[in-house]
């Protein structure tokens, strides 16, 4: 058979193209060095720490300017790590008093065929039972969401924001954690 190979030297030389591409690729270069540290940080997400007063907090419409609004972000971000600190001090206030319901001696059978029996001995209706068991879940819903925005601000990688996050989180131990079962 006849076999054709091609072996025009412009064809072999040429990069291939993505299919579409009408113009050569160039890659975008972009010089960090030439940035302003607070312009780097503040448009864009930052893979380092950085110490500015000027960022941008969890939303991009939430720009920090002013010494003002830097004091209150930070004040904001202790008073949530103290919010945090409190739920998860209540979730297991909550669960401690279960557990010590749980271990009164009519509570002890676990297992048994008739529900009703269970009720009479519990002295709490079901329905008392079941909304205890919706409040905690409320509380543990509202712990990792807050838990996740402190991460959040964390994440923006601002020195002072993680600071005021470590701040709150501790005093909020300090003031409602003790006693608490971790």
């Amino acid at each position: 058979g006849n076999t054709e190979s091609v072996t025009d030297a412009s064809v072999l030389d040429e990069p291939s193209q993505p299919y579409g591409m009408d113009e050569p690729y160039e890659p975008y270069e972009m010089d960090l060095m030439e940035m302003e540290p607070e312009d780097d940080c503040r448009n864009q997400s930052c893979m380092y720490f950085y110490a500015s007063k000027e960022s941008t907090l969890l939303f991009k419409s939430w720009k920090i300017d002013t010494d003002f609004e830097f004091w209150m972000a930070i004040g904001g971000i202790v008073t949530f790590g103290l919010l945090y600190e409190m739920v998860k001090s209540f979730r297991a206030c909550l669960i401690m008093e279960a557990q010590a319901n749980a271990a009164l001696a009519e509570n002890k059978p676990i297992l048994l065929t008739d529900g009703d029996s269970r009720r009479r001995r519990n002295n709490e209706p079901e329905a008392v039972e079941f909304l205890q068991h919706i409040l905690c879940t409320l509380f543990y819903c509202l712990e990792w969401t807050l838990f996740y925005l402190l991460l959040l601000v964390v994440i923006g990688f601002n020195v002072w924001n993680l600071i005021a996050a470590v701040t709150g989180v501790s005093a909020g131990y300090l003031m409602f954690g003790k006693g608490r079962v971790n």
